[in-house]
């Protein structure tokens, strides 16, 4: 039977784009139905995504066109471009006369942002596109599962911000005496595909450091998903580590609460805030990278001592983090349920 639902994806060379690709081939519902590189234009897909060959018979085309939408019951545009593009392209597919039911999701971080100022410090290269943005949800769906549904345009969240605040959206009511921190390690592949220096591998294995110390573009986003109770009574420190792996987050979130609480009722609290949701796991002990990476799932781990609190969450930074997130979203934008085709488990031991 023909999939009902259909999606492009323009900017088809990329480790997330890559990923999508790779979780809809297995989709009971969902098929890729264009891929959109100028620089690999004519190819077949599997001679950039090699791990997608005897998969896919795509082959990544020069443009967008919409003359396929007709075969599928609602359609939707994943955008998987560098920052900056993201206002521009939407423009330019709305121009296409896309239908009237679709919905563009965008992977970077060129719409995320609300305030004008804090998207101007943070993305100065990117049009702060006020109509678009005015219609754009925050797709983190453990937060946003209502209105996802009925979304034009969504705005797929960061990875480290994924992370970050799944592990303290849960602690919005309560009050902190001090700094929250967020101590936040991530794997290589975050960055992109294209080289850089800084995670050349003779650079990054063996080795573990801080980047962008207090200056990090997802600290402000953190901040708007989590509400005042953080952004205006808390002095928040977001710091984010390069690990010498390719996948996977592990972020450490902790803080002083004004009153103690014992740690049997802070994981109730939690597990009442995330039931219903089927990506968020709880664990006994620190979660482990090795059993998110290639899934959808957050991991858990919660515990307090008197008035410390510690918050232990782990992802795959392209799949929780990006491509499975965008897929979940994707999901719910279809009336499916929200873990059609992402209940896979984790390799294990890589």
């Amino acid at each position: 039977m023909d999939k009902p639902f259909g999606v492009a994806i323009i900017g088809g060379s990329g480790y997330g784009a890559g990923e999508v690709m790779r979780l809809l081939v297995t989709h009971p519902a969902i098929e890729v139905a264009e891929v959109i590189s100028r620089s690999h234009a004519g190819k077949p897909v599997h001679t950039v995504h090699t791990h997608l060959q005897s998969t896919t018979s795509l082959t990544f085309s020069p443009s967008l066109t919409v003359n396929w939408c007709s075969r599928y019951r609602k359609v939707a545009f994943i955008l998987a471009m560098p920052s900056g593009l993201a206002p521009d392209t939407i423009k330019d597919i709305i121009d296409k006369r896309l239908p009237a039911n679709a919905v563009i999701i965008d992977l970077s971080g060129d719409l995320r942002l609300r305030d004008e100022t804090a998207h101007k410090a943070f993305y100065p290269e990117v049009p702060y596109a006020e109509e678009i943005r005015a219609e754009c949800i925050y797709g983190l769906t453990e937060l946003s599962r209502s209105e996802v549904p009925a979304a034009r345009f969504i705005s797929n969240p960061g990875c480290l911000a994924t992370a970050a605040i799944v592990a303290l959206a849960p602690l919005s009511s309560q009050v902190f005496e001090g700094a929250v921190v967020i101590d936040a390690k991530t794997g290589t592949s975050g960055a992109g595909r294209e080289p850089q220096a800084s995670m050349h591998h003779p650079s990054r294995t063996a080795d573990c450091a801080a980047y962008k110390v207090l200056q990090h573009r997802h600290e402000p986003e953190i901040l708007q998903a989590l509400g005042p109770a953080f952004s205006s009574a808390n002095t928040m420190m977001f710091i984010p580590h390069l690990l010498p792996v390719s996948r996977g987050i592990l972020v450490s979130a902790y803080g002083t609460l004004r009153a103690p609480i014992e740690p049997r009722i802070m994981r109730e609290m939690y597990e009442r805030f995330y039931a219903g949701a089927p990506f968020i796991r709880f664990r006994e002990s620190s979660p482990r990278l090795v059993d998110v990476v290639g899934t959808n799932f957050c991991d858990l781990h919660v515990t307090t001592r008197g008035k410390q609190v510690a918050i232990l969450a782990t992802i795959d930074n392209l799949g929780k983090g990006m491509a499975g997130q965008c897929i979940q979203n994707l999901n719910l934008v279809f009336g499916l349920s929200e873990d059609r085709g992402l209940l896979t488990p984790a390799l294990g031991p890589v």
